[in-house]
Parts: structure tokens; sequence; C-alpha cells
């Protein structure tokens, strides 16, 4: 068996699972709101595409990175700034309602901890929360309650309904 670096395939199945969300994101990014999609028309929508990007979803999932690795480990209001600085540099990505609604709110001057629950009846239940909570479970693979109590309450900063808090958990 040859030599593997400590902690080499830890690693690299963390660079799998991020770049399956990429690519999922990307590949599936034409399609959304769909209710089915064939085979055959995601081979021709990849044919047809020079080049295949990814939207707010695996943009929010980068940001949720980019934080807990600066911060090592969860601080929300870094990582809701983080959010914020990206999509002010990236609009484009494809955001829906509740994300930047949250994000102006919060730098109107209304606390990070309360910009979500503004949102909808009860806080959204769309399931954002869940489409970047990756690296999230990433981080803290080895410590189960430190996951969920991070998955809820990261999902709380733009998804503050049950339903979208529960999605990201699970």
């Amino acid at each position: 068996m040859a030599f593997m670096e400590p902690y080499a395939w830890l690693r690299s199945k963390f660079r799998g699972c991020l770049l399956g969300l990429a690519l999922g994101d990307a590949l599936g990014a034409p399609f959304e709101g769909r209710a089915a999609v064939s085979k055959a028309e995601v081979r021709t929508a990849v044919a047809n595409r020079e080049v295949l990007r990814y939207t707010d979803d695996t943009h929010m999932a980068v940001g949720a990175a980019e934080s807990l690795i600066a911060c090592r480990g969860f601080d929300a209001r870094h990582m809701i700034n983080t959010w914020v600085h990206n999509y002010e540099r990236e609009p484009w990505r494809g955001y829906g309602l509740t994300a930047p609604r949250v994000f102006e709110m919060v730098k109107a001057g209304l606390p990070w901890d309360r910009a979500a629950e503004t949102v909808g009846v009860g806080g959204s239940s769309t399931n954002g929360a869940a489409m970047r909570v990756a690296p999230i479970g990433l981080f803290y693979h080895r410590c189960p309650a430190r996951l969920r109590e991070v998955a809820l309450s990261a999902s709380s900063l733009t998804h503050a309904h049950p339903s979208g808090r529960e999605g990201a958990l699970i």
C-alpha cells in the first residue's frame, strides 16, 4: 500500500463534497423550479453551454466555508457579513428574494440575529439554508452536537422559519 499523507483521504472527501455541490448546482441551474427533467435535457444543456456557472447556493456555501476558516469555527456576525460582502461582489449569481432582503436589512442596521425573522411569515421556509450547509457539516463532522447547533444557528441567519432551519439540519 502506498504511503498516504495523514488526513489526505479526509481532505479528498471534503474536496469531493464541495466540488459535487458546485457541479450539481451549475448543472441544475438551468432547470431550477422545474418538477422533472429528463437525462436528455441535461445532456443537451451541458453540450450547449460553454461554461458552467454556479449559483447563489454555491456562492453562499463558499462564504460559509470562508467564514468558518477565517474564524476557526462559527461566528454568526462574521458569516452574515461574509455573505453580504460576497453578494455585493457578485449579485448576478441568481439570488432569490430571501437572502438579499436580509442582507439589505443588516446593512441598514437591523441586528443580524433579527433580520431573517422579518422575511415571510415567521421567516423564510425555503431550501436556501439546506443548499449551503455542506461546509458546516464538513467542519463539524467530528462533533454531532455542535454540528446540529451550528447548522441551526447558521440557517437562522437567513431562514428563521422552523422548516427552513430543519431542512438545513437534515
